[in-house]
Protein backbone atom coordinates (compact mmCIF):
# COMPACT_ATOMS: atom_id res chain seq x y z
CA UNK A 1 0.00 0.00 0.00
CA UNK A 2 1.11 3.64 -0.84
CA UNK A 3 2.05 5.91 1.79
CA UNK A 4 -0.82 9.20 1.89
CA UNK A 5 0.94 12.70 2.80
CA UNK A 6 -0.95 13.61 5.87
CA UNK A 7 -2.80 15.74 4.13
CA UNK A 8 -5.03 13.32 1.88
CA UNK A 9 -3.36 14.03 -1.52
CA UNK A 10 -1.05 12.37 -3.91
CA UNK A 11 1.83 14.04 -4.32
CA UNK A 12 3.24 12.45 -7.45
CA UNK A 13 4.77 14.99 -10.73
CA UNK A 14 2.85 15.70 -13.44
CA UNK A 15 5.95 13.02 -15.08
CA UNK A 16 5.44 10.24 -12.89
CA UNK A 17 1.42 10.06 -13.44
CA UNK A 18 0.06 7.06 -15.57
CA UNK A 19 0.75 7.70 -19.66
CA UNK A 20 -2.60 9.06 -20.46
CA UNK A 21 -4.65 6.02 -22.06
CA UNK A 22 -4.47 5.64 -25.95
CA UNK A 23 -7.95 6.90 -27.73
CA UNK A 24 -9.96 3.88 -29.55
CA UNK A 25 -8.60 3.22 -33.14
CA UNK A 26 -10.42 5.30 -35.83
CA UNK A 27 -12.20 2.02 -37.08
CA UNK A 28 -13.74 2.19 -33.36
CA UNK A 29 -14.85 5.77 -33.55
CA UNK A 30 -18.43 6.55 -34.66
CA UNK A 31 -18.32 8.45 -37.85
CA UNK A 32 -18.50 11.99 -37.08
CA UNK A 33 -22.23 13.40 -38.69
CA UNK A 34 -21.36 15.99 -41.35
CA UNK A 35 -22.34 19.54 -40.48
CA UNK A 36 -26.05 20.63 -41.32
CA UNK A 37 -25.08 23.36 -43.36
CA UNK A 38 -23.68 20.41 -45.72
CA UNK A 39 -27.06 18.65 -45.88
CA UNK A 40 -29.75 18.73 -48.58
CA UNK A 41 -32.88 20.40 -47.65
CA UNK A 42 -34.46 16.93 -47.76
CA UNK A 43 -31.62 15.87 -45.00
CA UNK A 44 -32.64 18.05 -42.71
CA UNK A 45 -36.35 17.99 -43.20
CA UNK A 46 -35.58 14.11 -42.33
CA UNK A 47 -33.50 15.05 -39.43
CA UNK A 48 -36.08 17.65 -38.41
CA UNK A 49 -39.10 15.00 -37.99
CA UNK A 50 -36.69 12.37 -36.36
CA UNK A 51 -35.90 14.90 -33.54
CA UNK A 52 -39.86 15.95 -33.36
CA UNK A 53 -40.91 12.42 -33.12
CA UNK A 54 -38.39 11.94 -30.42
CA UNK A 55 -39.57 15.03 -28.69
CA UNK A 56 -43.20 13.98 -28.81
CA UNK A 57 -42.52 10.29 -27.69
CA UNK A 58 -40.80 11.83 -24.55
CA UNK A 59 -43.14 14.44 -23.85
CA UNK A 60 -45.16 12.15 -20.86
CA UNK A 61 -42.59 11.14 -19.49
CA UNK A 62 -41.27 13.50 -16.10
CA UNK A 63 -37.72 12.21 -15.79
CA UNK A 64 -35.32 14.08 -15.22
CA UNK A 65 -33.61 12.43 -18.08
CA UNK A 66 -36.47 12.80 -20.30
CA UNK A 67 -36.43 16.56 -19.82
CA UNK A 68 -32.80 16.77 -20.53
CA UNK A 69 -33.22 15.12 -23.78
CA UNK A 70 -36.17 17.24 -24.73
CA UNK A 71 -33.99 20.35 -23.54
CA UNK A 72 -31.30 18.90 -26.25
CA UNK A 73 -33.85 18.17 -29.19
CA UNK A 74 -35.58 21.47 -28.68
CA UNK A 75 -31.37 22.81 -29.16
CA UNK A 76 -31.38 20.46 -32.13
CA UNK A 77 -34.29 21.58 -33.76
CA UNK A 78 -33.80 24.91 -33.65
CA UNK A 79 -30.59 24.64 -35.49
CA UNK A 80 -32.17 22.61 -37.88
CA UNK A 81 -35.22 24.86 -38.63
CA UNK A 82 -32.30 27.69 -38.67
CA UNK A 83 -30.70 26.07 -41.41
CA UNK A 84 -33.94 25.45 -43.35
CA UNK A 85 -34.74 29.23 -42.90
CA UNK A 86 -31.31 30.76 -44.12
CA UNK A 87 -31.74 28.37 -47.15
CA UNK A 88 -35.55 30.09 -48.12
CA UNK A 89 -35.68 33.07 -50.08
CA UNK A 90 -36.55 36.60 -49.50
CA UNK A 91 -39.85 37.41 -50.68
CA UNK A 92 -41.53 41.16 -50.49
CA UNK A 93 -45.06 41.00 -49.48
CA UNK A 94 -47.31 44.13 -50.04
CA UNK A 95 -49.79 43.73 -46.52
CA UNK A 96 -53.14 45.31 -47.39
CA UNK A 97 -55.10 46.72 -44.30
CA UNK A 98 -57.00 44.52 -41.82
CA UNK A 99 -60.75 44.83 -42.03
CA UNK A 100 -60.58 45.34 -38.00
CA UNK A 101 -57.64 47.69 -38.85
CA UNK A 102 -55.15 45.60 -36.40
CA UNK A 103 -51.70 44.42 -38.27
CA UNK A 104 -51.25 40.76 -39.07
CA UNK A 105 -49.51 39.01 -36.66
CA UNK A 106 -47.01 35.60 -37.26
CA UNK A 107 -45.32 34.85 -34.15
CA UNK A 108 -43.94 37.23 -32.41
CA UNK A 109 -43.76 40.04 -35.66
CA UNK A 110 -46.15 42.67 -36.82
CA UNK A 111 -47.11 43.57 -39.95
CA UNK A 112 -49.00 46.74 -40.58
CA UNK A 113 -50.01 47.83 -43.85
CA UNK A 114 -47.16 48.49 -46.42
CA UNK A 115 -44.56 46.59 -48.05
CA UNK A 116 -42.30 43.86 -46.08
CA UNK A 117 -39.48 41.50 -47.18
CA UNK A 118 -39.58 37.93 -45.37
CA UNK A 119 -38.59 34.56 -46.07
CA UNK A 120 -41.02 32.22 -48.32
CA UNK A 121 -42.72 30.35 -45.39
CA UNK A 122 -43.23 33.71 -43.24
CA UNK A 123 -44.95 34.78 -46.54
CA UNK A 124 -46.95 32.10 -47.57
CA UNK A 125 -48.77 32.02 -43.88
CA UNK A 126 -49.08 36.14 -44.36
CA UNK A 127 -50.77 35.61 -47.45
CA UNK A 128 -52.68 32.99 -46.31
CA UNK A 129 -54.01 35.03 -43.24
CA UNK A 130 -54.27 38.15 -45.66
CA UNK A 131 -56.81 35.77 -47.83
CA UNK A 132 -59.00 34.43 -45.13
CA UNK A 133 -59.32 37.86 -43.98
CA UNK A 134 -60.56 39.41 -47.27
CA UNK A 135 -63.03 36.31 -47.79
CA UNK A 136 -64.57 36.32 -44.41
CA UNK A 137 -65.02 40.24 -45.11
CA UNK A 138 -66.77 39.62 -48.29
CA UNK A 139 -68.62 36.67 -46.62
CA UNK A 140 -69.87 39.30 -44.47
CA UNK A 141 -70.68 41.91 -46.82
CA UNK A 142 -72.54 39.40 -48.91
CA UNK A 143 -76.19 40.29 -47.50
CA UNK A 144 -79.31 38.97 -49.45
CA UNK A 145 -81.25 42.48 -48.49
CA UNK A 146 -80.78 46.04 -49.13
CA UNK A 147 -78.72 47.13 -46.33
CA UNK A 148 -74.93 45.95 -46.08
CA UNK A 149 -73.21 46.85 -42.97
CA UNK A 150 -70.09 48.62 -44.52
CA UNK A 151 -69.54 49.37 -40.36
CA UNK A 152 -68.40 52.65 -39.53
CA UNK A 153 -67.04 53.56 -43.38
CA UNK A 154 -70.16 52.26 -44.61
CA UNK A 155 -72.06 54.45 -42.45
CA UNK A 156 -70.05 57.84 -43.30
CA UNK A 157 -70.51 56.67 -47.21
CA UNK A 158 -74.18 56.48 -46.56
CA UNK A 159 -74.76 59.91 -45.00
CA UNK A 160 -72.39 61.18 -47.46
CA UNK A 161 -74.98 59.67 -50.50
CA UNK A 162 -78.07 60.70 -49.56
CA UNK A 163 -76.70 63.89 -48.74
CA UNK A 164 -75.99 64.23 -52.47
CA UNK A 165 -79.16 62.25 -53.68
CA UNK A 166 -81.24 64.03 -56.24
CA UNK A 167 -83.58 61.46 -56.65
CA UNK A 168 -82.96 60.40 -59.81
CA UNK A 169 -82.61 56.46 -59.13
CA UNK A 170 -85.23 54.08 -57.73
CA UNK A 171 -83.92 52.93 -54.84
CA UNK A 172 -84.34 56.57 -53.23
CA UNK A 173 -87.74 55.28 -52.07
CA UNK A 174 -89.86 57.98 -53.81
CA UNK A 175 -90.54 55.96 -56.98
CA UNK A 176 -91.20 57.13 -60.32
Amino acid sequence: MKEQPPNGKDRRKASEEDPPQESPAPDDAPAEEPALSDLSDKQLLKKLLRYTEEFQLLGPDQSTAAMNRRVELTRLMRGVQDVRDAREPLIEVRVPRSVTGEPFQVGPRSFPPGQHTVRSSVAQYLLWMIAENQRIEMKRLEQHGREIDLGSIGGRARVATISRDRGEDEWTGRGR
